[in-house]
């Protein structure tokens, strides 16, 4: 094992380097380049459920955390399924859509087909959402499956989003367009990660609704990471992490006005009477041999720093004590850690803080407990040579919350 500080070579970093996550069913994988400033991306990584039917609003109004309306002006929505704890299931995006009749061999009577809804999910969890929803279909009058790729497509674009596209209607922009058959919005997540578009037949986009040069999949990913987005099972652990440690309540995935969906009891809770002492927030791996942490995030493609298995502890540097966090996923130098905010950053949620200072570093250590947060004494034992730098995105800093209402009593 290389001592603290060092690197690995190359022959060495395949005994450790992973894509994303080091679960079991990872692949070895070579980190894309940094995503350019304005391009677009086929998200062959999304998939589509459509879901139609006169009662298709109030079916997905019961087991999802947003508020879903019937109306076909009704907006696109950021939203996820819980389970009856109030833990994340599935991340998603739900598009209103005119009716999707061209998707189902036998649609019903035009008296019976109602709204429709695209719900964009991670490929890899298509399928387990699929079956999720019909577990709660019971008598509801709707028809759903999963969309074939080709069939209808989902990619991104982003860059000159302030400067409206010349030729087209601005329904375009906002809403079901003909005859391209395009839906192009802001991504309700966060707006200036870009715009998200469906390809409601299949085809490649028009070139006027896109913006730079095509990238991969995985290349917007490290835009998606470096503007703090988690999304899909390997950043948003099903079954394990919470709403608002995922910043579900930050991308405008929960409705805490709406009431009797599955797993809002906790999750409201939460939000009236608790603080949320941890989230999952945008880091940065850097040697133990670097003298300072990194100021500003900055990926890069040719780190040889080792992987972090998901799930390990982050410690402090100079002290012993409980955990400060856990790494969960990262590409090349960059990914995210479910942080303690007053331990790895500069947030205060209560009046005396949490002892963090701007030279504070932070370790991933390779002992982990079977919680994921080790309190007990730690141990220099297993010392990857790796420091982490938790980095509070700035949108962050602009939502209302515990921190803001303590440090107007003050």
């Amino acid at each position: 094992m290389s001592s603290p500080g060092t690197r690995l070579c190359k022959a060495c970093l395949t005994s450790y380097r992973r894509y994303a996550s080091t679960r079991a069913d990872s692949t070895l994988f070579k980190p894309p380049p940094p995503p350019p400033s304005t391009g677009h991306a086929h998200l062959t990584n999304r998939a589509l459920i459509a879901v139609f039917g006169p009662d298709a609003a109030r079916f997905l109004q019961g087991i999802t955390a947003n508020n879903i309306r019937s109306s076909q002006s009704a907006p696109v929505y950021s939203s996820a399924f819980l389970n009856a704890k109030g833990r994340v299931l599935y991340d998603v995006i739900i598009h209103p859509i005119e009716r999707p009749v061209r998707y189902f061999s036998d649609p019903p009577a035009e008296q019976d087909q109602g709204p429709g809804f695209l719900i964009d999910v991670d490929r890899k969890e298509v399928e387990d959402l699929h079956s999720h929803l019909r577990r709660y279909r019971l008598r509801t009058k709707i028809k759903m499956r999963i969309i074939n790729a080709g069939e209808a497509d989902v990619w991104t674009t982003w860059g000159e989003q302030n400067n409206p596209d010349p030729g087209i209607d601005p329904a375009f922009e906002t809403g079901f367009a003909k005859p391209h058959r395009i839906i192009k919005y802001p991504d309700p997540r966060l707006p200036s990660l870009g715009h998200r578009v469906i390809s409601l037949d299949g085809d490649p986009p028009p070139p006027l609704c896109l913006h730079g040069p095509k990238v991969s999949p995985e290349s917007y990913d490290i835009r998606r990471i470096l503007h703090g987005i988690p999304q899909g099972g390997r950043e948003i652990i099903p079954g394990e992490a919470l709403p608002q440690e995922s910043n579900l309540d930050y991308t405008s995935a929960i409705d805490f006005r709406k009431g009797c969906y599955i797993g809002q009891e906790l999750t409201i809770r939460t939000h009236h009477t608790g603080i949320v002492r941890k989230r999952l927030l945008p880091v940065q791996l850097y040697s133990a041999s670097e003298e300072h942490p990194p100021e500003k995030m900055e990926y890069d493609p040719d780190s040889t720093l080792a992987m972090a298995p998901v799930g390990q502890n982050i410690e402090r540097v100079d002290t012993r004590g409980r955990s400060a966090g856990k790494w969960v996923a990262g590409v090349g130098n960059v990914g995210f850690a479910l942080c303690r905010l007053e331990t790895m950053t500069d947030v205060r949620l209560t009046p005396e803080g949490g002892g963090w200072s701007p030279g504070s570093q932070f370790k991933i250590s390779r002992t982990l407990d079977s919680g994921g947060f080790r309190d007990e004494e730690g141990s220099d034992e297993g010392d990857l040579g790796v420091r982490v730098k938790a980095f509070v995105p700035e949108w962050h800093r602009g939502r209302v919350g515990v921190r803001d209402m303590l440090s107007q009593q003050e």
